[in-house]
């Protein structure tokens, strides 16, 4: 396995949740080189039309990180991205380029709401792929629809060709029975497209995808367990 890909990291200070000065970031990064971990999409978080998005800043704090990784000769590959809530206003964000795709490619990586229904997923998804882009939506495994109807998550997946994404917390931590049984099946029938850390910092939400990775192998054998953590649906 040549390239890890962390698609969904919070990894940029100063931008939300995620660290709020420098050194977090920078400690993030050689807490990744020491993971092994190749490509990281620095996914802050997003609200159209509920919080602005301060895109300049947003890149300046990329190219920040992106120096840091030379400088410091970190084998780092670091990508635009950006965790992008869905809201009545995300589908003009994008189109008017005011949040960042995965890698500025056509793949969106969309965050929904834990009582989403089944026909809002829907729509949301045929609305998105109707403009072209493809949703990748994040950590499936907090959606109430998905975790008691994985039947019904497979089957839109293979409808609309949309991708899903599981946090590596929810492959390693004891959670409750149904996430249990959903991250299961959806393993079983190989209907996630990307496992990524959702890390925040290092302490209280850290990477562990290296860790999650060798859990997958045991789970899932080598082909599948690779492809989960080397995302390439992004263009680079």
């Amino acid at each position: 396995m040549d390239v890890i890909t962390d698609l969904h990291q919070h990894v940029l200070w100063g931008l939300d949740d995620g660290p709020s000065k420098p050194e977090t970031t920078y400690a993030m990064l050689h807490e990744a080189h020491d993971q092994q971990i190749s490509r990281i999409f620095a996914t802050p978080h997003a609200c159209p039309g509920l919080e602005p998005f301060d895109k300049g800043l947003y890149r300046e704090r990329l190219a920040q990180a992106q120096q840091y990784c030379r400088e410091h000769k970190l084998n780092l590959t670091l990508l635009p991205g950006a965790e992008i809530a869905w809201s009545y206003n995300t589908l003009a964000a994008l189109r008017q380029g005011h949040v960042p795709t995965l890698g500025d490619g056509d793949h969106a990586l969309i965050e929904l709401w834990p009582n989403v229904t089944w026909p809002e997923v829907q729509d949301i998804a045929q609305q998105l792929l109707r403009a072209f882009y493809t949703p990748v939506f994040a950590h499936v495994e907090r959606y109430r629809c998905f975790v008691w109807q994985p039947e019904t998550a497979i089957r839109l997946r293979e409808e609309l060709s949309v991708c899903y994404q599981l946090n590596a917390s929810s492959v390693l931590d004891h959670t409750g029975p149904m996430t249990r049984r959903f991250v299961s099946r959806m393993l079983g029938a190989q209907a996630l497209d990307a496992v990524a850390s959702d890390a925040h910092n290092c302490t209280s939400r850290p990477q562990r995808l290296a860790q999650a990775y060798e859990e997958l192998i045991n789970r899932c054998g080598n082909e599948y367990a690779a492809k989960l953590v080397s995302f390439q649906g992004a263009r680079t």
